[in-house]
């Protein structure tokens, strides 16, 4: 079976910034955020490989057994382009500025992007 673990893994003190006032699962809405998704990762059909996807708009908070273990519907395209911009507008609320990752993040996904 092919290892479809993820080679870019979040900077934890960058998680802990951005989304320090956020603490509900964005999938369903439910006080119980206690993991990140990461929205964009080899499960995903248009995935590319690159260090970019560690970029804090590539997180999702969630809850992790409820919505995340067993969320296949996840990686469904819609539903990721639901997921990036419902992120990215989370974080401009909340004053996030984008640092270059983030930027090449969202030109290689562009087409995500309303």
């Amino acid at each position: 079976m092919k290892n479809r673990g993820l080679s870019n893994r979040f900077n934890q003190n960058e998680l802990q910034s951005a989304w320090a006032f956020h603490y509900r699962c964005m999938w369903c809405e439910k006080e119980n955020a206690d993991c990140f998704h990461h929205i964009k990762s080899p499960s995903s059909s248009d995935y590319k490989k690159g260090k970019f996807n560690t970029s804090i708009l590539n997180s999702f908070p969630i809850n992790n057994f409820g919505c995340h273990l067993f969320g296949s519907m996840l990686h469904k395209p819609e539903n990721e382009k639901k997921m990036l911009n419902k992120t990215l507008d989370a974080l401009r609320r909340n004053g996030y500025r984008l640092i270059e990752k983030d930027k090449a993040f969202m030109k290689v996904y562009a087409d995500n992007y309303k």
